[in-house]
């Protein structure tokens, strides 16, 4: 008997809450899609209003702020992640920028991570390609790249290669090829 008499309510609560602005959203607020609503106080806070089992739900708005280059950053600098990019200067000598709480820190790039003479335009497409390396097995393909927490590896067939993994695979045949002629 429970169990209707929880059906009843439940849909009268919900046919309350679809007629206009519902009960808890303050007066003036727009309606962001069926069932939040979006208010600005008069500090000019912007309020979400969630509707919720409990009732309506008040949560700040989040500030959307653009991605800003730091001041000092060349305007070649490659984001490697979130506050650092990798740069090389006219000498060839590569260089990391780092977002620090005091300002820009620039580092010579450690060893390894050097960028040899590839195609700019791999370069440009992800900063990291260079970093991945290739070994022939069969059919198949082991490629690995240094991670955070260790080397990354996985497998693929010559014939399901993606277009970042044809890159590797096309420099390094040219490599060994290169090597095989010296």
């Amino acid at each position: 008997m429970k169990f209707p008499v929880l059906v009843v309510m439940l849909a009268l609560a919900t046919m309350a809450q679809s007629k206009g602005v519902p009960e808890g959203v303050p007066a003036g607020a727009v309606a962001v899609d069926a069932a939040n609503w979006r208010w600005v106080d008069k500090d000019g806070k912007s309020w979400l209003y969630r509707p919720t089992p409990f009732g309506m739900m008040r949560s700040e708005e989040a500030k959307q702020t653009a991605a800003k280059r730091p001041a000092g950053l060349p305007v070649e600098a490659l984001p490697l992640s979130e506050g650092m990019w990798r740069w090389m200067d006219g000498e060839q000598k590569v260089w990391l920028f780092q977002e620090t709480p005091t300002g820009l820190m620039k580092t010579p790039a450690p060893k390894g991570m050097e960028m040899p003479a590839a195609k700019a335009a791999d370069v440009a497409r992800d900063p990291v390609l260079h970093l991945i390396t290739v070994k022939e097995d069969g059919d198949t393909l082991r490629f690995s790249r240094p991670g955070p927490f260790g080397t990354y590896s996985w497998v693929r067939k010559k014939t399901e290669l993606d277009a970042d993994e044809t890159i590797v695979w096309e420099r390094a045949r040219a490599k060994s090829a290169a090597a095989k002629k010296d």
